[in-house]
This record gives C-alpha cells, sequence and structure tokens, in this order.
C-alpha cells in the first residue's frame, strides 16, 4: 500500500486485505481490555509496595520523591501516552470505510484519564507510565521503520 499513491488503488487494497482477516477470522483491534487486566496487577504492587514500604516511600530519585504526587511528571506522563496515541495513529493505514470515531475518543480519553490518575499517586506510577509511553512510542517507530524497509 505504501509503495502506490493512488487513492483507489490504496482503497482496494485494504479491502483485499480485510477479506483475508475475515476468510481467516482475524480481528486486528480484538486485544480489548486485555492490556489493561496485565498491568492492573503491576500497578497494584507499585502501588501497595510504595505505600507499605518507608524506604520505598521517603527515596527520592531525580527532582521527586517517589512515595508523593508530582504534577509535573503527571503532566510528563499525560503528554508522553498522547505522543504515543498519534503516533500510533500516524503509522496506521488510512481506511476511509473504516474511520471509527470511538479509536478517537479512546485515543483522547487514555491520557486524560492517566493525567488525572497521576496527580493523586504517588511520583513512582507515573514514572512507571512514563517509562511505558516512551517505549511504546520507540517500538512503534521502529517497526514501522523495520517493515518499510521489507
Amino acid at each position: 500500500m505504501k509503495k502506490t499513491d493512488e487513492r483507489e488503488k490504496q482503497m482496494e487494497l485494504q479491502q483485499d486485505m480485510m477479506a483475508l482477516y475475515k476468510k481467516h477470522g482475524v480481528n486486528p483491534l480484538a486485544t480489548g481490555c486485555l492490556p489493561l487486566f496485565i498491568q492492573m496487577p503491576i500497578l497494584m504492587g507499585f502501588y501497595y509496595a510504595i505505600k507499605s514500604s518507608h524506604e520505598i516511600a521517603t527515596h527520592s530519585f531525580l527532582w521527586f520523591n517517589l512515595g508523593a504526587a508530582d504534577i509535573p511528571l503527571a503532566l510528563i506522563a499525560g503528554a508522553i501516552y498522547f505522543v504515543q496515541f498519534r503516533v500510533q495513529q500516524k503509522l496506521m493505514p488510512v481506511d476511509p470505510t473504516n474511520n471509527n470515531p470511538m479509536v478517537r475518543w479512546m485515543g483522547l480519553i487514555s491520557p486524560l484519564m492517566i493525567l488525572i490518575i497521576s496527580f493523586s499517586m504517588p511520583a513512582a506510577i507515573p514514572l512507571y507510565w512514563t517509562i511505558g509511553g516512551l517505549f511504546l512510542t520507540g517500538q512503534s517507530l521502529l517497526i514501522s521503520k523495520l517493515l518499510s524497509k521489507s
């Protein structure tokens, strides 16, 4: 699809790909809430480890205390997840027949929720989200670069 500049040809290739998905029973957007369910025990473990351990709660890293809420780090975490959403949106193939507004809303609500939750959480949680968002963005860019070469 990337090799052709014609819009009609791109749409035809996209329809062929969707037909292949349907034929083999593949749904590329079927991950659902699984990534959230995988992260929840990790986040709960971080939260309870910080709250129950005086050493972690009072430990400092860079400019912030891991056990206290940190507004700049919360803003960084929200911004990184917004950038990560925009990068993934740009890397997705253009499909005018499946322009789902729910995907856009979820992409905007997710960084907003991370931002709001980070304001009241210990700084270690937004730090986890910041590093995770940076990793996801870098991974998306690397994979797109590797796939564009082949």
